[in-house]
C-alpha cells in the first residue's frame, strides 16, 4: 500500500502530539523536583538565620559562597522591626504585650494612617522573633496574639550612673590609701 503525503502527514501529528504528552507529563515531574528543592533551599535559609550567630569565620564564608547573603540581617533590620526593638528596650523590664507593642509603634507616628495594621506589623516584626532577638509568650487567648507577652532575649546591661562610677573610683582611691605608708598619706 502506497501512502500518500497526507497519510504521512497525520502520522507525523500523531506521533509529535505523543511527543508533546511525553515531554508536558516530563516537564512537569520535573517542576515538581524543582519545587521540591527550592522548598528545601528556603527551609535551609531559615536553619541558616537562626544557626549563623552560631557559625565561626571560616564557616560564614562557605556559607556565602553557597550564595547566601546575609548582609541585611547583619546590616539590620527593617524600619517597623527596628523601631519595635527601640520600644522594648526602652519598655519596663523589656517587655509589653503584643497589643501594647503595637500601639507604642502607632503612637509613634504623627499621622495614624501612615501605620501598618495589627497583621502587617506582626509580618513586619517576624524576623525579631526568627533571629531570636525577641521572644513570644502565648497569653490567655490561644485565639488572639493580642495578650501574647513579647519581651527582648537576654538582659540588658544597666548603664553606669555617674554615683556608682563616682562611688568605685572613691574605693579604688581609699584602698590605693590604705597601702601607702602613713608619712605618704
Amino acid at each position: 500500500m502506497n501512502a500518500t503525503i497526507v497519510d504521512v502527514l497525520i502520522e507525523n501529528i500523531k506521533t509529535d502530539q505523543s511527543l508533546l504528552e511525553q515531554t508536558e507529563a516530563q516537564i512537569e515531574t520535573a517542576k515538581e523536583n524543582k519545587k521540591n528543592v527550592v522548598d528545601r533551599l528556603k527551609d535551609y535559609r531559615r536553619d541558616i538565620t537562626v544557626l549563623l550567630k552560631y557559625a565561626d569565620d571560616e564557616q560564614r564564608k562557605r556559607i556565602e559562597e553557597l550564595g547566601f547573603d546575609f548582609s541585611e540581617s547583619e546590616r539590620g533590620l527593617n524600619p517597623v522591626a527596628s523601631l519595635v526593638m527601640d520600644i522594648i528596650m526602652k519598655a519596663k523590664d523589656n517587655q509589653l504585650t503584643n497589643e501594647q507593642l503595637y500601639e507604642a509603634y502607632v503612637k509613634s507616628f504623627k499621622n495614624k494612617g501612615d501605620a501598618f495594621n495589627y497583621t502587617e506589623f506582626n509580618i513586619k516584626c517576624r524576623s525579631l522573633f526568627n533571629t531570636q532577638r525577641l521572644l513570644r509568650k502565648k497569653g490567655t487567648d490561644p485565639k488572639s496574639s493580642r495578650d501574647d507577652i513579647v519581651s527582648l532575649n537576654g538582659r540588658v546591661l544597666p548603664k553606669e550612673d555617674d554615683t556608682a562610677t563616682s562611688k568605685v573610683e572613691n574605693a579604688k582611691k581609699s584602698n590605693s590609701n590604705a597601702k601607702k605608708p602613713a608619712h605618704e598619706k
